[in-house]
């Protein structure tokens, strides 16, 4: 029912909701960062309007080493919008086509499922268990004088 999805999100992993989208053949809005890069750039285009940030920041803690935040301009919202709407509705159709073409060829959950067990156990197999890990090496601190 919903003409286009956005996710303008600054610190996005993944991107689930524009995954979800685009297997709908929804076509999207999304910030260039995380794994949108890799859902909304097909072979043959994008399945959207690509937004690329004007400004990159890396942040971090002890329980995420880092994560990159990638901020658009208020502008590049409004053009893409302006870009979306303007193109008319066979325009939203055939970028949702692309969209949902490429989502089932490279992100089908039987296939998605199987890479994932296998990753899972090729992780253990190299690493270890919690217990067992290899080549781990904890965070340590030093007090410096």
């Amino acid at each position: 029912a919903a003409d286009v999805t956005v996710n303008i999100a600054d610190a996005e992993g993944f991107g689930l909701a524009t995954l979800e989208s685009l297997t709908c053949g929804t076509p999207v809005i999304a910030t260039m960062t995380g794994g949108m890069q890799d859902q909304v750039m097909t072979p043959e285009g994008p399945a959207g309007v690509a937004l690329y940030p004007i400004s990159q920041a890396i942040i971090g803690s002890q329980q995420v080493p880092y994560i990159y935040e990638d901020r658009i301009s208020s502008k590049q919202f409004k053009n893409a919008l302006d870009q979306m709407y303007s193109g008319g509705h066979e325009f939203r159709r055939e970028l949702g086509r692309l969209g949902r073409k490429h989502i089932e060829s490279n992100y089908a959950h039987a296939d998605f499922e199987d890479q994932w067990v296998s990753t899972m156990l090729k992780v253990h197999e190299e690493c270890g268990s919690w217990e067992t890990r290899k080549g781990y090496n904890g965070i340590t601190f030093k007090e410096i004088a």
